[in-house]
Order: C-alpha cells, then sequence, then structure tokens
C-alpha cells in the first residue's frame, strides 16, 4: 500500500486541523506496520490511541466548524459512522485477542486509509473557504482553554 502522508495541498488553512491530520496519517501508517508485522500488543496500544486521536480530532473540527458558522449535520453523521466502524474494528480486535485474519487486516487497513484521504479531502474541505479568510492559527475560544 502507498505511504500514506500529508501534502500541502491537503491543507484546509487552519494549523490545528493540518497538524491533526498529520498526525492521523502517521497513525494509519504505523498501525499498518504494526499489522505487518503481527506485533498484537503495539497493534493493540496503536488502535487504541488512534481511536481516542480521532475522536478529540473530530471534536476540534466541530467546535471550528461551529465557531465560523459551518453548516455541519453531514459531517457530524460521517463522524459519527467512523466511530462506530472504529468501536467496532477494536471490540473485534480486543475480541481476537489481537489478531486479524489477513482478511480482515487488509478490509481494515483499507477502510483506515481511505477514510482518511477522503476525510480531508471531501469532507474537511468543505470548510477550506471560510476558515482561509481567517488567520491560520484560529481556534475558537473554547479550545484555547484547553
Amino acid at each position: 500500500m502507498e505511504q500514506l502522508s500529508w501534502k500541502r495541498a491537503m491543507s484546509v488553512e487552519n494549523s490545528l486541523i493540518d497538524n491533526e491530520h498529520k498526525m492521523l496519517l502517521g497513525m494509519v501508517a504505523d498501525i499498518e506496520h504494526n499489522m505487518s508485522t503481527k506485533n498484537v500488543a503495539t497493534l493493540l496500544q496503536k488502535f487504541k490511541t488512534f481511536e481516542s486521536s480521532v475522536r478529540k480530532h473530530f471534536q476540534h473540527e466541530e467546535e471550528i466548524a461551529l465557531a465560523i458558522l459551518h453548516p455541519f449535520e453531514l459531517h457530524h453523521q460521517e463522524h459519527e459512522y467512523v466511530l462506530n466502524e472504529l468501536q467496532l474494528m477494536m471490540n473485534e480486535l480486543i475480541g481476537m485477542n489481537g489478531r486479524w485474519s489477513e482478511s480482515a487486516s487488509a478490509h481494515y487497513l483499507y477502510f483506515l486509509s481511505t477514510w482518511a484521504i477522503s476525510h480531508i479531502h471531501e469532507d474537511d474541505m468543505l470548510m477550506k473557504p471560510r476558515l482561509q479568510a481567517l488567520p491560520y492559527d484560529f481556534q475558537p475560544v473554547s479550545l484555547e482553554t484547553q
């Protein structure tokens, strides 16, 4: 599989979201590596960290969208879908003692990498026109106090 890496063309013109996207893409690459090496303990830990980071990222996106008056209902539904899928994957990984079958590993990795790219290119890019009008380091007050 092609290495996932953040490129300037993926910028939504907000430092927090861009940095989180870079981090999430790196985490998907780490998960892929741990799947290929069959490092069960590390894979489970990486996946738990990834799920937690995705959850936090979605919260940040939603707060930013609210602050810039960006319509977010469909994007929120996508977030809920992805969080449910990640929870199902985590439950299966735990249930299988950290060992997915080869076909499950391929399916989940495809889902993660495809989701990560489409999330940035299709969903988050819809906020870019509004974010371009703000400073690159814009954060709503709610995020500044965290």
